[in-house]
């Protein structure tokens, strides 16, 4: 089954609409035209939320995708409907260089962000600029997915962030929600020593020890990182009060684009020293990526790949952290 269907079947069970009406022909339907016939019949569905995997998550899209929804939430799932959603409202993306900086558009219209603010990134960010024209370029007719346009729901977020009126406020809120997350690190919890006869144990000292010593010794002044030993056995984990107090400053002093960054980081690797190292541009993602799914490794190797499972959660994991270093790319 392909990932797409499999999505759209999750769903589906979610909402009790596995069964589609008889006037619908399933294979004649593409995944958003699939979503938009869920929305129509879900009332407390908002028109800008997706049903993505069971749940409903908001994601920064254009103006022109809000307005298209809107209008598949009224549809019936007939063809005649349906078809219309498979074409584009725009002709070609591209950037324009004002005095603000670089404006994203498509075709003579600028691509806005959730809060309607304008798509336009600074100066020294032209790769990302280009990078989101190119996202929209390769965007096939209207299917647009979560996954489809990482850069742009990133930048989005950063210039949402920056313009919003209690910026301050939401940075703090971003770092207390951020800090649990040093807690729970990846590369803070190592395994028993005779999990597969010792060897990810082994793997995590390697991976791992240089991280935290990094660290300790760059942003914490030395003081020690507590982590959770699995040969002590299921235990807790939780940092000192200077540990989280020098970890909330350090956040608080990122701009918007680090910040927005290192939260898209934190969150897809679930790793604080991960985010960190990305925000310094000391790791390639593959590394990373590889670094914080090691159980994961050792698992497939023991039982085998789950295909549509495995191999799409690395291929995310792996989008989340490049959007995430792109967008720290300065000319």
């Amino acid at each position: 089954m392909r990932y797409s269907q499999q999505l759209t079947r999750t769903a589906s069970r979610q909402v009790g609409l596995f069964r589609w009406p008889a006037t619908t022909t399933v294979g004649t339907l593409t995944v958003l035209e699939r979503r938009a016939a869920v929305l129509s019949r879900t009332q407390s569905c908002s028109t800008r939320d997706y049903i993505y995997g069971g749940a409903r998550r908001t994601y920064a899209t254009v103006i022109d995708t809000a307005e298209l929804l809107k209008k598949s939430s009224t549809a019936s799932g007939s063809t005649a409907n349906t078809r219309r959603l498979s074409k584009k409202l725009w002709e070609k993306a591209n950037v324009t260089t004002t005095e603000e900086g670089h404006r994203i558009n498509l075709d003579k219209r600028t691509i806005k962000t959730s809060s309607g603010h304008p798509l336009i990134v600074p100066h020294d960010k032209t790769a990302l600029a280009h990078l989101i024209v190119q996202e929209w370029a390769t965007l096939p007719s209207l299917q647009i997915k979560p996954h489809s346009l990482p850069l742009t729901s990133l930048a989005a977020r950063a210039i949402d962030l920056a313009k919003d009126e209690e910026s301050e406020a939401l940075r703090e809120k971003i770092a207390t929600h951020l800090l649990p997350y040093l807690d729970t690190d990846t590369m803070l919890i190592f395994a028993p020593t005779q999990e597969y006869n010792g060897k990810l144990r082994q793997s995590q000292e390697e991976a791992y020890r240089p991280v935290i010593a990094w660290a300790e010794k760059t942003f914490f002044d030395g003081e020690k990182l507590n982590y959770s030993d699995g040969d002590q056995g299921l235990t807790g984990n939780c940092q000192s009060e200077t540990v989280r107090t020098k970890a909330k400053a350090w956040v608080m002093g990122l701009d918007v684009w680090q910040l927005t960054a290192f939260e898209r980081a934190v969150l897809g690797g679930k790793s604080f020293l991960g985010g960190m190292q990305v925000v310094e541009k000391l790791v390639r993602t593959r590394e990373l990526a590889e670094a914080v799914t090691l159980e994961v490794v050792y698992q497939m190797r023991r039982w085998g790949e789950v295909e549509d499972s495995h191999d799409v959660d690395w291929a995310d994991l792996r989008r989340q952290l490049g959007s995430a270093a792109v967008l720290l790319i300065e000319d």
